[in-house]
C-alpha cells in the first residue's frame, strides 16, 4: 500500500533533508511537503520507472532547491548559527576529527557533496542516487569517487585544518576508517 511504503520511507526522508538543510525545522517542513505532493500525485507514481524511494528523494531535493531559490532575498538564521559566526574562532580548543571530516565534506562542490552523501551517507546504490540526481550511475561513480579523494585529502591535509590526536576511537574514527577502506577497495579495483 502506498501510505505504508511512504511512511516508511520518512526517516531517511527526514535525515538527508537535514542534511541539505542544516536546520532541523525547515527540514522537517521539507519532509512534510514532499510527504503531500507525493500524496497528491500518487497516480502519477510509475513503479516500472524507478522505485519510491528515488522518487520521493527527486521530489524533496527539488522542493529543496525551489525553496532556496525563492529565499535568496529572505536569510532565515537561528541565533545560534549568528553567534557561532559572530564569535572569533579560539584555538584553546583543538577540531576533533569529527569537525575535520565534516568540514571537509562540507567543503565539495555542490554536485560532489550531494552524490556523496546520497552514496556514502545514505546508503543509496548509484543507480539509485543517479536517479535522484537526474544523471548516469557513471557520473555518479565518478563524483563519488572524487568526492571521496578529495575529501580524504584534505581531512589529512596538515594545511588545511590543524591535526588532531585522538586518545579513544570515536564514531568518526570508525567512520574514517570505513571510508579509507571503502577507497583502498575502489582504487584497486
Amino acid at each position: 500500500m502506498f501510505s505504508e511504503k511512504l511512511e516508511a520511507l520518512i526517516p531517511d526522508l527526514r535525515a538527508y533533508a537535514r542534511l541539505l538543510c542544516k536546520d532541523v525545522i525547515r527540514a522537517d517542513d521539507l519532509v512534510q511537503n514532499t510527504c503531500l505532493k507525493a500524496w497528491q500525485n500518487r497516480a502519477d507514481f510509475d513503479p516500472a520507472k524507478g522505485a519510491l524511494r528515488g522518487w520521493l528523494f527527486r521530489i524533496l531535493r527539488n522542493d529543496f532547491y525551489q525553496q532556496r531559490r525563492s529565499d535568496t532575498r529572505i536569510e532565515y538564521r537561528e541565533q545560534e548559527e549568528l553567534e557561532n559566526e559572530l564569535v572569533a574562532a579560539s584555538s584553546l580548543e583543538p577540531r576533533s576529527n569529527l569537525s575535520r571530516m565534516l568540514q571537509a565534506v562540507e567543503s565539495l562542490k555542490r554536485v560532489q557533496k550531494e552524490a556523496f552523501l546520497l552514496v556514502v551517507a545514505a546508503g543509496f546504490t548509484y543507480e539509485e542516487a543517479a536517479e535522484v540526481l537526474e544523471c548516469s550511475a557513471g557520473t555518479v561513480k565518478s563524483r563519488v569517487s572524487r568526492a571521496r579523494d578529495i575529501a580524504m585529502g584534505r581531512f589529512h591535509s596538515e594545511n588545511w585544518l590543524p591535526e588532531v590526536t585522538m586518545s579513544k576511537t570515536s564514531p568518526i574514527d570508525e567512520l574514517h576508517i570505513a571510508l579509507n577502506q571503502i577507497h583502498r577497495r575502489y582504487s584497486a579495483a
